[in-house]
């Protein structure tokens, strides 16, 4: 009887830029973030970012801004869910979102939201954890 070949899944390494934009003083590189810490500060730009303002990418982003004027309530919340799990899953394949919580905390006048998700090829779980408020 042949032999079944094992599948192997090939992880791969993400990285982005610090912000920061120290150096790196072995290669006197910009120092880099990689992995899941790389993943979730791409998702916190995301869904920060307004839709409209990058340049050339008019739909990239979301639109909680807009979300975060109306009343602390249920709602409110359900749509704010709705809304970043939209804006996860269009705008960002490297994230298999598993559980995304939204609680409206009426005392800050915000939204904690917590997000457990998984990255592609990557077991592990991670966590992302965000408060939004009001801002003028």
């Amino acid at each position: 009887m042949p032999e079944i070949p094992t599948i192997y899944t090939k992880t791969r390494p993400y990285k982005d830029v610090s912000l920061t934009f120290a150096r790196n003083v072995v290669t006197s590189d910009v120092v880099s973030v990689s992995d899941a810490d790389a993943v979730k500060r791409s998702l916190k730009l995301l869904i920060l970012s307004r839709a409209g303002e990058t340049p050339f990418f008019p739909d990239f982003g979301s639109r909680i801004h807009t979300l975060l004027f109306e009343p602390l309530d249920t709602i409110t919340s359900v749509l704010l869910q709705h809304e970043i799990q939209a804006t996860i899953t269009a705008y960002e394949p490297r994230v298999r979102i598993r559980q995304l919580t939204v609680t409206p905390s009426s005392d800050e006048q915000g939204y904690d939201i917590e997000c457990f998700f998984h990255i592609v090829n990557q077991v592990a779980p991670v966590t992302l954890t965000l408060y939004l408020s009001r801002l003028r």
